[in-house]
């Protein structure tokens, strides 16, 4: 078995349907552990003030409904490809509450269920087109992931994890990183628009350093 350390840099974005396919498809790879940490990236770097709704932020950022269309059915396509079922009809604000409760989760919980909850956000903001911007949906997606509403609402009363994201956000921008998602695999960098063969394919390549190093 080999564990692969897996640093993801992203807004919003669930990574697992890949890493199960990996698991399927590649010889030994259901025997693998993935162990992934999520960093914060904010691609808002002010955070708006109100939320706005996903079409009308397309639209504001690719300035013609045709672009937009196009890109949606795009999105829509390879969503469907590893069973995902996107839509676009909600609103999207400050992605920070989000940033922080997955912080504390990390270093509190651990990285399993970091990534229920990376997963469960994702799964609020466009599949149930759902708002995580917001005290009431970041507790809900929370509780779908397991975790205790009463426990969630403490950490963000208290401020945990607030000023951590905002480092560690400033670091990765300071280290270049423009564009997200980024995945960091072992050693290997897999920027941008992610195409799953290329994931795939630092998947491999790790795996294959590990066992090496193992002798």
């Amino acid at each position: 078995m080999a564990v692969i350390q897996i640093s993801i840099i992203s807004d919003v974005i669930c990574p697992w349907r890949a890493i199960e396919i990996f698991q399927k498809t590649y010889p030994g790879g259901s025997r693998d552990t993935f162990e992934i940490n999520w960093k914060p990236y904010f691609i808002d770097q002010e955070a708006p003030t109100e939320s706005e709704l996903i079409q009308d932020r397309m639209l504001r950022r690719m300035q013609d409904p045709k672009t937009v269309a196009a890109a949606q059915t795009r999105l829509a396509r390879a969503g469907r490809e590893v069973g995902l079922h996107l839509k676009f009809g909600g609103a999207v604000g400050s992605s920070r509450l989000a940033h922080q409760v997955l912080q504390v989760v990390g270093a509190e919980k651990g990285s399993a269920m970091q990534c229920r909850v990376a997963e469960s956000f994702f799964h609020c903001q466009f599949e149930r087109e759902l708002d995580t911007s917001g005290v009431g949906v970041v507790l809900e997606a929370c509780a779908m992931a397991g975790l205790d509403g009463a426990e969630v609402r403490g950490w963000l009363e208290a401020g945990m994890g607030k000023e951590e994201v905002e480092r560690e956000e400033r670091e990765e921008r300071r280290a270049g990183v423009q564009g997200v998602p980024r995945f960091v695999v072992g050693e290997r960098e897999v920027d941008g628009a992610v195409d799953f063969a290329e994931l795939f394919e630092a998947f491999v390549v790790a795996r294959e350093g590990v066992e090496s190093a193992h002798g």
